[in-house]
């Protein structure tokens, strides 16, 4: 053999050689990059006449996909509506956090947002901000805070689902829930589905508590029991006054106080009706709330034009306890009873949520949370103290409170029932205060491509309220 010959063959088995070693490299790095199994788990020695307390669940709820192309069934699914002021604080981070609610619980229907007062050029800005929910629509309407020379913001409510009825862009048949804004589902909302509610209705002698569903058809609609709040003001046996302005004579002039507290008067978000139902209602609504306004300037005016509303269309309200309670010491009209004794301290873990097995299918979180008596010492979470810069990419998100809000709860001097209010106010301590930090790492994470901050930095400490969410500024 030649010099020229095997010098040829060196070279084709030193060229085959570098190949296969470049080929075992590569399937090597693809190798790393396939992601590991599951470890299985260690099972610790139980002692057998140990009894294990009741499981809580930990765990993130994990946002789940649909697409617009799955049909819904208009007896089941519902169209969710709200309202928001297009220059409303905090706008960005209670749609999103609603939306995100929506994705992680699996709920299915259009979710509207019905933003009042937007210029056009606002209407542009918004087609750029990011959603978060499969079926996340925008409805513009008219600022209508402004009556006369009434303003008052809550005249939104009414006036905006009225213009959505009448001018959708895309309208549908399914029933209609009109929510508020700070609201979050931990469950999906459906209705019609057989389900029997009598764990959630407050017991009266108006119905049996085996009638209670969650059933809603022409004539009769569902909502929050808000009786700790709207009983009785203007359908009480002591001055009709109010009444008689406002009905005249039609038909809830004759409704009675007591057919009023059941099935009208103290009803709550969400309200849900179908959709016929709410087009005989909404001018009523509309009307009842101009003219209770020109007669009473209490902020809740438009609560009650609800009321008198449905009941001048007798359209009757099953009144629920689970449907978006917001204030734990109402136990008798909200449902606060979803914690056992053996809950896992809900602000031990600084991101995983503590969930329990049958939520409220949402809480309206207008309210402060802490575990002390006066809000303005202590910790506490509200949605009126985030500050306004809170989802700009250089805010901090929020510092957790310490564990200790959950332990000392043992220490204080409380009969059971204060003793339950007081865990499930701190449970929305922490459990609000990490589902907001999560909720602003997901707005932050699609509108800050160089990064963001995501320092735990904004104390909850009532005296430490700031008004920024930067470090550097008060």
């Amino acid at each position: 053999m030649d010099r020229r010959r095997l010098g040829l063959m060196t070279a084709v088995l030193l060229a085959f050689g570098l190949a296969f070693l470049t080929f075992s490299f590569e399937v090597q790095i693809m190798t790393h990059r396939e992601p590991a199994p599951f470890a299985a788990p260690v099972v610790d020695h139980i002692e057998a006449n140990v009894i294990a307390p009741p499981p809580m669940v930990l765990r993130q709820l994990v946002r789940e996909e649909f697409s617009l192309a799955h049909t819904l069934d208009p007896t089941t699914h519902v169209h969710l509506v709200f309202t928001t002021s297009c220059n409303q604080a905090n706008r960005l981070f209670l749609s999103s956090s609603l939306q995100i609610s929506l994705s992680r619980v699996g709920h299915r229907g259009p979710l509207t947002e019905i933003v009042l007062g937007c210029s056009d050029d606002d209407k542009q800005l918004l087609a750029t901000r990011p959603t978060f929910y499969y079926d996340f629509r925008y409805h513009f309407a008219p600022d209508f805070s402004l009556q006369g020379d009434d303003h008052y913001t809550p005249y939104n409510k009414p006036f905006g689902i009225r213009h959505f009825l009448h001018h959708a862009t895309r309208p549908d048949n399914l029933s209609v829930a009109l929510i508020d804004a700070d609201y979050i589902l931990f469950k999906p909302l459906r209705i019609n589905t057989g389900a029997t509610w009598a764990k959630y209705y407050q017991n009266t002698n108006m119905r049996k508590p085996d009638d209670i569903s969650d059933t809603v058809v022409d004539g009769t609609a569902l909502a929050q029991n808000m009786k700790a709040f709207l009983g009785g003001r203007w359908f009480n046996n002591r001055n009709s006054t109010m009444k008689n302005l406002v009905c005249g004579s039609g038909h809830c002039a004759n409704v009675s106080t007591d057919d009023a507290f059941e099935f009208y008067e103290p009803a709550g978000t969400p309200y849900i009706m179908t959709r016929s139902d709410w087009h005989r209602f909404v001018d009523d609504y509309v009307n009842f709330t101009v003219v209770g306004r020109h007669y009473q300037k209490e902020w809740m005016v438009e609560m009650y034009a609800y009321g008198a509303a449905a009941a001048n269309q007798d359209i009757k309200h099953t009144l629920l306890k689970h449907l978006g309670p917001a204030t734990p010491a109402y136990q008798n009209t909200e449902y606060w009873d979803f914690l056992p004794n053996s809950t896992i301290n809900p602000c031990l873990d600084s991101i995983e949520m503590v969930l329990p097995q049958d939520p409220p299918v949402g809480i309206h979180y207008a309210m402060y949370y802490g575990a002390d008596d006066k809000i303005n010492s202590g910790y506490w979470f509200s949605k009126h103290r985030l500050p306004k810069d809170i989802t700009e990419c250089d805010a901090m998100l929020l510092q957790l409170p310490p564990p200790t809000e959950w332990t000392k709860i043992d220490s204080m001097e409380l009969n059971e029932k204060a003793r339950q209010a007081k865990r499930h106010n701190v449970w929305l301590e922490c459990t609000l205060t990490k589902y907001t930090n999560q909720v602003l790492v997901e707005i932050k994470s699609k509108m800050c491509p160089l990064g963001f901050n995501t320092h735990r930095g904004i104390s909850l400490d009532a005296t430490k309220t700031k008004q920024s969410a930067y470090a550097s500024k008060t």
